[in-house]
């Protein structure tokens, strides 16, 4: 019985029924002191003794049985039409009991037991039944509001954490995605390097060793640090600058006081990269980028301008690194981000702007 019986509600209802008990003897306590013709021959010791008594014998055990039962209820999906009728037997139980209560304590402190009698039982039970009824509704409406508002916290709980689960999911599957889709860019790199410099090939593996080491320690985190996120873009860089020699010059800028600002996860590499696989043509043999990074009120902006080969109307932007950056962005902020890709008037460059909230 004792896994069918919640102390912590038990003794909210305890609470409520010393609370109703109280009101009952300031009650008595303020007709006392009126004088009332029903309570002046009354002891008033003896008022206060009968409620506290009946509160800890008699009501105190119904408690429990109406516990149990409402548990059971609850877990066994009883239809609303038997909860009702038992309950309302149930009313009629406990009004019973402390009618019976009430003749016996009499009779006990008059020393008279031929003042108890059936009758008064029933008499009393018919009288009260009104308040008797009332107080079993306040004892049923705790239960099952204690038990509505368990339940509706540990389903939002749970939904709370099935959808960070689905986050993390969704974000592991886009990390899966960009690293080997990075991992083959580069290998490629690596490998028309071979024939040209042996010596830059092997630094650009060692490099490319490094960046794969923190990429490792950071597979389970979804959101690092501006200053973290820069750490790794300068050693994707360090590659990228042996491959692409004096025709390839980076400028990096940031705001003070925004290095812990978190972003997501190598969110800047893969427009760099992109910058650097479109940007190169027969007109553009020097390849500029600039990155900028400042914060705007509560969101942190991140520019990123090239001056290489303008977009291509005609072709779709949005390759398999770009489409990675906006379902990341979405499944992390939802529609709360801006993302813009866009030429520079007068084919000038491309330009990529990012707006994130800061959380």
């Amino acid at each position: 019985m004792k896994n069918y019986i919640d102390k912590k509600l038990f003794f909210i209802l305890m609470g409520y029924v010393i609370a109703y008990k109280i009101v009952i003897i300031l009650r008595v306590i303020l007709f006392w002191f009126y004088e009332e013709k029903s309570f002046k021959n009354i002891e008033l010791l003896t008022i206060i003794i009968r409620e506290l008594t009946g509160a800890i014998f008699i009501v105190a055990p119904i408690v429990c049985l109406i516990l149990f039962l409402t548990k059971i209820m609850i877990g066994y999906n009883y239809k609303w039409s038997y909860i009702i009728i038992i309950h309302f037997m149930m009313s009629w139980i406990y009004g019973f009991f402390i009618s019976l209560f009430g003749e016996i304590y009499i009779a006990i402190s008059k020393a008279d037991i031929t003042s108890f009698s059936g009758d008064k039982i029933i008499y009393n039970l018919i009288y009260f039944s009104s308040r008797d009824f009332l107080g079993y509704v306040g004892f049923v409406s705790i239960i099952y509001s204690y038990y509505y508002i368990n339940r509706s916290t540990k389903m939002e709980l749970q939904k709370a954490y099935l959808s960070q689960q689905l986050l993390t999911m969704k974000m592991e599957a886009l990390k899966s995605q960009l690293n080997p889709h990075f991992l083959f860019n580069t290998l490629n790199s690596i490998s028309a390097l071979i024939k040209e410099d042996q010596k830059k090939a092997q630094d650009m593996i060692m490099y490319l060793g490094d960046l794969l080491r923190e990429l490792l320690i950071l597979k389970d985190e979804n959101l690092i640090t501006v200053d973290k996120e820069l750490t790794i873009l300068n050693k994707y860089l360090d590659i990228m600058k042996i491959r692409f020699s004096d025709h390839l010059s980076i400028d990096i800028s940031i705001e003070k006081e925004i290095e812990n600002v978190l972003i997501p996860t190598m969110i800047i590499q893969p427009i760099i990269e992109n910058s650097l696989k479109h940007g190169y043509s027969y007109d553009v043999t020097n390849l500029k980028v600039q990155l900028n990074i400042s914060k705007r009120e509560n969101s942190l902006r991140l520019h990123i301008v090239n001056n290489g080969k303008a977009l291509d109307l005609q072709k779709p932007t949005n390759g398999m690194g770009l489409k990675n950056i906006k379902d990341r962005l979405q499944t992390l902020y939802d529609t709360n981000f801006d993302f813009i890709l866009s030429s520079i008037p007068n084919n000038k460059g491309v330009e990529t702007i990012i707006t994130l909230p800061i959380v």
